[in-house]
């Protein structure tokens, strides 16, 4: 064999042996891809799970081995260790969440709903989610000024379209009563 002929077969060698190992998905890659989420924004639990299993389930179409169960206990496995480490928290999610929510005009039913979906604790939404606090009248009150002005509701219909304006943005109907005249 030329010495041509040896310099090929052992870069096919060397091919064939890279398609051969597969990698793998490590530990620290999980964390660094979760702690790069949450220096955006905060995460609940459950999304960041979501996320990360969807981030890294795709990373099998690239030659990695990947078994989903194992994989989910990984990542589950390294977000507690950052729940641990406090640089995850629901708790503080939950709060610039509602805060967020707050600001946009949104009423407690709704906020509530949307932390549901993101399958964050019920206990939790209760603590920090207080529906008959003063604080949701003055917010619902700002809401329909801004949309409706100082203007009284001329008949029934405008009625109604004022009333479910304030339902759609998540207010409960017993303020609304007050606030809608």
């Amino acid at each position: 064999m030329s010495e041509i002929e040896l310099e090929a077969s052992a870069l096919f060698d060397d091919e064939a042996s890279a398609l051969v190992k597969r990698k793998t998905i490590k530990p620290m890659d999980i964390r660094c891809a979760a702690m790069d989420l949450l220096a955006r924004r905060e995460h609940a639990f459950q999304e960041l799970v979501n996320k990360l299993s969807t981030k890294f389930l795709r990373y099998s179409d690239y030659g990695y081995a990947i078994e989903k169960a194992s994989l989910l206990e990984l990542i589950f496995d390294q977000i507690l260790i950052l729940k641990n480490e406090n640089l995850q928290s629901d708790e503080r999610y939950v709060e610039s969440f509602i805060n967020g929510r707050k600001s946009q005009g949104k009423g407690p039913i709704r906020i509530r709903r949307e932390l549901e979906q993101k399958q964050v604790s019920s206990q939790l939404i209760n603590n920090y989610l207080n529906e008959a606090s003063e604080e949701w009248e003055s917010l619902a009150r700002q809401v329909y000024l801004k949309k409706f002005g100082q203007g009284e509701s001329k008949n029934y219909q405008e009625k109604t379209k004022r009333l479910r304006f304030l339902v759609y943005r998540g207010f409960p109907h017993e303020l609304l009563r007050s606030i809608v005249c």
